[in-house]
């Protein structure tokens, strides 16, 4: 039997990994006032929502298509290699390091679900970019932006994150996953966007306007705490997509149990390749998830007598939700100032 121990959360960082984690605490810290506001508005609604909604229960719904393709993209999963983009579910599609689409739709689709029941179609009243006590889409996300004062040119804060706002709008737009009521309007055409069904672009036809799921679907749950403690703002797109996959099985077992996902699945059903998967090890290191290694895998990773043909058999991943009832921005950057 295989002993639960975390995969070398202690290993110190290479020169590279080191160069990208300074990077990264120092946006987090230049984001933290950012931050503080965005987290208070989405506890808002949070505190706000309609009672028996999914919210008011503790969850958000997400269907398995934004992360699960049914049929695998073709490729051979041995080689460790993703397959084209086209073949991607929308949620690996919408990854961008510096880009807001991912975390957007998983807000929007909170803020959805604190608001409308099971079964119900959302409509959209909120502003792109509120004034005075009005909380806007861009209230709801955090950025490291300031001002820019040249001397030539002039962009404010706000103005920054509403170009962040429509950038990531227009992503989730190109994939069908928001409809556009005023798209044809020459200013302001993002307002009042509606939520598509998450299965994002149809071969065959056009995409759905989207319906909270009811609980005969297919879906699986993330914690309203990943949304109302912050972690939506501080954790990495690649972060975002491990946790996805995670609650994903986290849902298919009884609680307290451990599951594995094989790579096949992971690459041509998922398209979620090495590197996104070994976030497993940050997600150790911030309380999130408990890793089981099998017996034959070294500390490192690496599998005994992998060339005389042994097969590399997954970790056993344990989701910990209790962990995100947690202040993000604390834990991380904690974390990564150790690291």
């Amino acid at each position: 039997m295989a002993t639960t121990h975390p995969i070398d959360p202690d290993k110190p960082p290479s020169a590279a990994e080191r160069k990208h984690l300074e990077t990264r605490l120092r946006r987090l810290y230049d984001a933290e006032k950012s931050y503080v506001k965005a987290r208070a508005n989405l506890a808002a609604i949070a505190t706000l929502s309609m009672s028996s909604s999914p919210v008011a229960k503790g969850e958000v719904r997400v269907r398995e298509t934004f992360v699960y393709r049914e049929d695998p993209a073709p490729g051979d999963a041995s080689d460790r290699k993703l397959p084209p983009k086209k073949y991607w579910p929308p949620a690996g599609r919408l990854a961008n390091p510096r880009g807001a689409a991912l975390r957007l739709m998983l807000i929007a689709l909170f803020e959805a679900q604190a608001r409308t029941m099971p079964g119900q179609r959302p409509d959209n009243p909120r502003p792109l970019q509120g004034k005075g006590n009005e909380i806007g889409w861009t209230d709801l996300l955090a950025t490291d932006a300031k001002p820019a004062l040249d001397g030539l040119t002039a962009m404010s804060v706000s103005a920054k994150k509403g170009r962040h706002l429509f950038s990531a709008l227009e992503l989730l737009h190109a994939e069908d996953l928001i409809s556009l009521p005023h798209g044809q309007d020459r200013k302001n055409k993002h307002r009042g966007f509606l939520l598509n069904d998450e299965g994002g672009e149809r071969p065959s036809g056009p995409n759905d306007l989207y319906v909270v799921p009811r609980k005969t679907e297919n879906y699986f749950s993330l914690p309203v705490a990943l949304f109302t403690n912050g972690w939506i703002h501080v954790l990495e797109d690649s972060e975002l997509r491990y946790l996805l996959m995670l609650c994903r099985y986290h849902h298919m077992v009884p609680d307290g149990f451990g599951f594995k996902v094989k790579a096949g699945t992971r690459l041509l059903h998922m398209a979620i390749g090495p590197d996104t998967y070994d976030r497993h090890i940050w997600f150790t290191r911030f309380g999130l998830n408990e890793v089981t290694p099998d017996d034959g895998r070294r500390d490192d990773g690496t599998v005994e007598e992998y060339g005389k043909g042994s097969k590399a058999i997954p970790h056993t991943l344990r989701l910990l939700p209790k962990g995100f009832e947690r202040d993000a921005l604390k834990i991380v950057t904690k974390v990564i100032d150790e690291q």
